[in-house]
């Protein structure tokens, strides 16, 4: 909190905004290095922890942290030059690659030994976590949002588990977090930029890599996966569309959830309440899920949970096409 308005000044003593195209919702000259704010009051606080209060700790969790802040220097200088796609996704290979290196990587999802493709696996997971949360942060508030609710879930999941050290890094990073929406809560004095929305997508994919608390094994990255439901199926859905239509993965549009819910009719501020109330749900139900089913049924609920935003994203895709269609008709008429 007290970062951030040092920040705001140094871009506007820069000229470093965030660029008003046809693709963004925003009007006027806002900052866009908000992740100089949290990124590294996190990394900071949590080498201090891991050194100073948890002893021989911070060994194992420096390749996270060093694949983090790659994502975090890469983002950082595609918000002050606008690199190439192709640059940034280069940068999340190689910060993906860096925990595999060190034999970090997933070997159990819910029912499925994961085996010799847990290092595949864990490749694309980070990647698509790193997009995920990159590709959702375009209404005010709304990653910064999704990320934290993320982040209590799981740190508050995994110190009920008797893992206390993920659960404090967990609530480091939430901790920033708040402080940044105090000034990027609608309207937005400042945006974290793509160096701290792959950031935080990177992280919150690493967290469950290193160990699970005792009876978490099975539903621990399930459970991540429904609470970042809402950032991958929109991403999917951007994939899927791009593919359909013949065009790169690269190309940008405004078609994802945040662009066809204002289409709709909301503002800002109704699309993070929207957003908000259904990850609200996600996040209980993932606790239900996790601390007191657990197995087999814990996992059946993740899966459902996470069916139930896939319906979500359909009935979304569905009606904004209808108000398009409806919308062109107003206009012909009113053209004739």
């Amino acid at each position: 909190m007290a970062l951030i308005p040092l920040v705001i000044h140094l871009c506007r003593k820069q000229g470093w905004y965030d660029k008003v195209n046809s693709r963004k919702v925003h009007s006027g000259a806002i900052p866009r290095l908000g992740s100089l704010g949290f990124v590294p009051v996190f990394l900071v606080s949590a080498v201090l922890y891991l050194w100073k209060v948890q002893g021989n700790h911070l060994s194992a969790y420096l390749p996270l942290f060093a694949g983090g802040m790659l994502v975090f220097f890469l983002g950082l200088l595609d918000d002050l030059y606008e690199l190439p796609a192709r640059y940034k996704l280069l940068g999340q290979c190689g910060a993906s690659l860096i925990p595999l290196v060190f034999g970090i990587h997933l070997t159990r999802i819910g029912p499925l030994d994961l085996g010799s493709m847990g290092s595949v696996i864990t490749f694309c997971w980070l990647i698509s976590m790193s997009n995920a949360f990159n590709l959702i942060d375009g209404v005010d508030a709304l990653c910064g949002t999704l990320s934290l609710s993320v982040l209590l879930t799981f740190g508050l999941v995994v110190c009920l588990k008797g893992e206390p050290v993920d659960g404090a890094l967990a609530f480091m990073l939430g901790a920033g977090i708040v402080g940044f929406l105090v000034y990027n809560r609608p309207p937005a004095r400042i945006f974290m930029g793509d160096g701290g929305s792959q950031f935080l997508g990177f992280m919150i994919g690493a967290l469950p890599l290193l160990k699970s608390p005792a009876g978490l094994t099975y539903n621990l990255v399930p459970m991540v996966a429904v609470l970042s439901s809402i950032p991958l199926l929109d991403t999917i859905a951007a994939i899927w569309r791009r593919t359909r239509e013949g065009r790169s993965f690269f190309t940008p549009d405004k078609r994802h959830l945040h662009h066809k819910l204002m289409q709709m009719g909301y503002t800002t501020k109704s699309i993070l309440v929207v957003v908000a109330t259904i990850q609200a749900g996600l996040c209980g139900i993932s606790l239900l899920a996790v601390l007191w089913l657990e197995g087999v049924r814990g996992f059946i609920v993740l899966g459902v949970a996470f069916g139930a935003i896939a319906v979500f994203f359909a009935v979304i895709h569905y009606t904004s096409h209808a108000v398009t269609r409806i919308q062109a008709k107003r206009s012909i008429d009113r053209d004739q």
